[in-house]
């Protein structure tokens, strides 16, 4: 997805089950040993420094949205964009056992955010909450036999933690909201086996991998919100990473759960000299204080009033993390009143999260609870200004791309062509990619001269209707004042990072020049890579700029960030952005320079030796249904043909030399790919073929190289319709790999057919007819 008609195949795996029964029965139907979580991207954390981290709260974002998997592909829905200021995201449902479509996996790891799934037990669900922690009981008259004691089995821990690695996410909130009728027994047992599940979690998807208990039941089994820790949920919390607190707390609170955790067993907490084999350390950042958005007894009533309570545990002085809860209300409020749009959705959100870019927010009014002591606030402040801004991993360990896409868009488009117009425009969180983190609310233009604030200033928004490859670009105008002098040069940063030091990199910038009226200016762009600081610097190696189709322009740089011989690598906070040198006439008004942003890539540089290979396609197939031979799966391998080796000269077995250059790096060289977007060719009947036609991409479903095609989806045609495919890969460098002249299968109502798939014989004959011409010699 995106893709062209009106129809998408359904999931091939569930993604929620409604009772335990239900997840028992499909586990037990499974006889794959397929890796599910292969076409999601991988977790991979972000590298932060101790300095920049210590002391301060953490945001867990809790997606509470219309129930959970809402998501409509042929239009426009809700989409989270603020992952850099978002520590962990919790896909919340109300089903009992929901985990994240695949498509928000990859959404969230691109980022460097953990995602956990959700168990919960909501009603009458008490026989599941003791089937999970007794274990797996056989069918029939003594399947419910087992008292209200506390035996405890680590079957459902192990499977809850093997579902979290085979689907790619990163763990569990666990939700237990109703009674336990085994009083303190059945809870005691319940807190030993949430350890079982954090251990499990932790084995199994690895040391970032989480369970966070809500704070709901309590030691005697009762359902009793606390509102914060204390000795009632205490054992859960010391069971599981972390705990979720319920939203109604009062002002009071803070202070109190400072000096209560303060007065804590440091033995419990693993506050010691020593550490403790059997402890999770916990600190305050541990303790995620609720804050509902929709108010519901949250303090500041939620919405833009939600600052005030998050003011109240300020996460970048006193520690607390934050649980911020269906963060989904600037959309499900704002609907279905006249004029909304997804635009009006944009600046409603935006303004939530990261403010205006002018003006002020009128923030409701706020109302005390009974009892509650006054308390005063500053003016409004964006969720943004109480939390750190935590840039994507480092390039080097995971690349980096954008395209400025919020996972929603019109249009397609491929190298700047538009192959694709939707009617109501599309969903997909998969290619979703940062949508710059330093241009919101208003990106900043620093002189070249000094590194101060230029008097030019600048505003930002995401263009829908120009793009180089998929559906979005970044829009940024900047506006020179009135009486300016000819030329001006800017530093204008869009996107933060941190760089290893003394390793190098590869960057791209894709960019067009806009037009501004009346005005006739000449300008020249340059990537740009900055420090934070400036105790380093950045050394560019290598520049290289080319034209591109539709006026775009792209420029792409070897870089490396410098630090002292002694002091060895270091990490490095730095942004990336455009250096804009403008030269202008004298005018007496200001004048406005828009200029979009196609993409932006940072990768490890790779020397030339590892990259003697070209990628193709092995085999292309088309499976196609019985009953309807034009709908059917497309599958594909990628494969890469190195290229012919030098003779081999070596005869000596005790010789130290290499016949070719190595492939063994620390760095990936295999090509990965961002998505493929895919094309029908119709197949003319009195011979030949038509014109290719889009017809979608890949990665809705969590699949790399499938595809499902529908004959509905397929273009319109006169007479007898028969197709072949072609296949584009788009690498995550954002470059586009055309395999059009690969042989694909052609498919139609006469003659259904696979693809002609290569055999390894035919692959090995014409290196059987060189060597057998004696290309080369070869050691006896």
């Amino acid at each position: 997805m995106p893709i062209a008609g009106k129809k998408f195949h359904p999931r091939a795996l569930p993604e929620f089950w409604r009772s335990f029964k239900e997840f028992d029965e499909w586990r037990s139907s499974q006889n794959s040993s397929s890796d599910p979580a292969d076409g999601v991207v991988k977790y991979v954390p972000r590298k932060q420094r101790e300095s920049d981290t210590a002391g301060k709260g953490k945001l867990l974002v809790s997606h509470d949205f219309k129930g959970g998997y809402v998501e409509d592909p042929f239009n426009k829905s809700y989409s989270f964009n603020w992952w850099f200021v978002t520590d962990i995201f919790n896909y919340f449902a109300h089903h009992r056992i929901s985990i994240p479509p695949p498509e928000w996996i990859t959404a969230s790891h691109r980022q460097g955010v953990p995602i956990l799934g959700t168990i919960i037990f909501e009603g009458q669900s008490d026989l599941d909450l003791l089937r999970m922690v007794v274990g797996k009981l056989p069918e029939g008259p003594n399947s419910q036999a087992v008292d209200y004691t506390v035996p405890v089995s680590s079957y459902y821990a192990e499977l809850f933690a093997d579902i979290a690695k085979e689907r790619g996410f990163d763990g569990w909130l666990m939700n237990v909201e109703i009674y336990l009728q085994g009083g303190a027994a059945q809870a005691r047992g319940l807190a030993a086996w949430m350890s079982l599940l954090t251990d499990a979690i932790h084995r199994k998807v690895g040391p970032h991998g989480q369970v966070i208990w809500y704070d709901s039941v309590i030691i005697d089994g009762n359902l009793s919100w606390q509102d914060r820790l204390n000795a009632y949920n205490l054992p859960f919390f010391l069971a599981s990473d972390g705990i979720f607190t319920n939203y109604w707390w009062r002002t009071r609170f803070p202070r109190w759960q400072q000096d209560w955790f303060a007065s804590l067993d440091p033995n419990l907490t693993g506050q010691t000299a020593e550490p403790h084999q059997h402890v999770v350390k916990k600190t305050l950042k541990d303790i995620y204080v609720g804050v509902d958005v929709w108010g519901r007894g949250s303090h500041g009533e939620g919405g833009f009033g939600s600052y005030k309570a998050i003011e109240h545990w300020d996460p970048r002085t006193l520690g607390f993390s934050i649980a911020l809860f269906a963060q989904g209300w600037t959309w499900e409020t704002e609907q279905d009143k006249p004029g909304w749009n997804w635009e009006a959705f944009w600046e409603y959100d935006s303004k939530l999260w990261v403010g205006p870019p002018t003006g002020t927010v009128v923030v409701p009014p706020h109302i005390l609870k009974p009892g509650e002591v006054p308390c005063t606030h500053d003016p409004y402040q964006p969720l943004s200004a109480f939390f750190p801004n935590r840039p994507p991993p480092d390039p080097l360990d995971l690349p980096f791309f954008t395209n400025f896409c919020p996972g929603i868009g019109n249009a397609w488009r491929v190298e700047g062509q538009e192959v694709w117009q939707s009617e109501k425009g599309w969903t997909d969180m998969d290619k979703q990619t940062s949508i710059g983190d330093l241009v919101w609310p208003r990106p900043k233009a620093y002189n070249l001269t000094g590194g101060t604030l230029s008097n030019a200033t600048m505003t930002s928004a995401l263009n829908f209707a120009d793009a180089w490859n998929g559906g979005t670009s970044l829009q940024l105008n900047l506006t020179v004042p009135g009486n300016a002098t000819k030329y001006g040069g800017y530093w204008v940063p869009i996107q933060s990072f941190t760089f290893t030091s003394r390793t190098k990199y590869e960057a791209s910038i894709v960019y067009k020049v806009g037009l501004s009226g009346k005005v006739q200016f000449d300008a020249t762009f340059e990537l740009g890579i900055r420090t934070i600081s400036g105790d380093n610097h950045s050394t560019i190696i290598s520049k290289k700029t080319s034209d591109l189709a539709y006026e775009w322009k792209k420029t792409t740089v070897t870089f490396e960030i410098a630090t002292p011989v002694a002091g060895g690598s270091t990490i490095v906070p730095s942004s990336v952005g455009l250096v804009v040198a403008v030269s202008t006439p004298s005018v007496s008004g200001p004048f406005e320079f828009p200029f979009l942003v196609g993409h932006i890539a940072v990768y490890p540089h790779l020397p030339d030796q590892y990259k003697e290979f070209k990628t193709n396609l092995l085999w292309m197939t088309f499976a196609p249904e019985a009953a309807k031979p034009l709908d059917g799966i497309l599958s594909w391998e990628v494969v890469t043909e190195l290229q012919q080796p030098p003779p081999v000269t070596i005869d000596d077995p005790e010789d130290t030399r290499v016949p070719w250059n190595l492939q063994s790096t620390k760095q990936d060289w295999f090509p990965r790919f961002l998505y493929y977007n895919i094309y029908a060719k119709p197949v003319l009947q009195g011979g030949g073929f038509g014109q290719s036609t889009w017809i979608g991409t890949t990665g809705l479903d969590g699949q790399t190289k499938r595809f499902f095609v529908y004959d509905e989806n397929l273009p319109t045609t006169t007479g007898q319709r028969r197709f072949t495919f072609e296949i584009e890969g788009v690498l995550d460098t954002g470059d586009v790999t055309r395999w059009f002249d690969t042989p694909a299968p052609s498919v139609g109502l006469d003659n259904p057919k696979r693809a002609r798939r290569v055999s390894l014989k035919a692959m090995l004959n014409p290196l059987r007819r060189k060597k057998s011409k004696g290309d080369g010699s070869l050691a006896k």
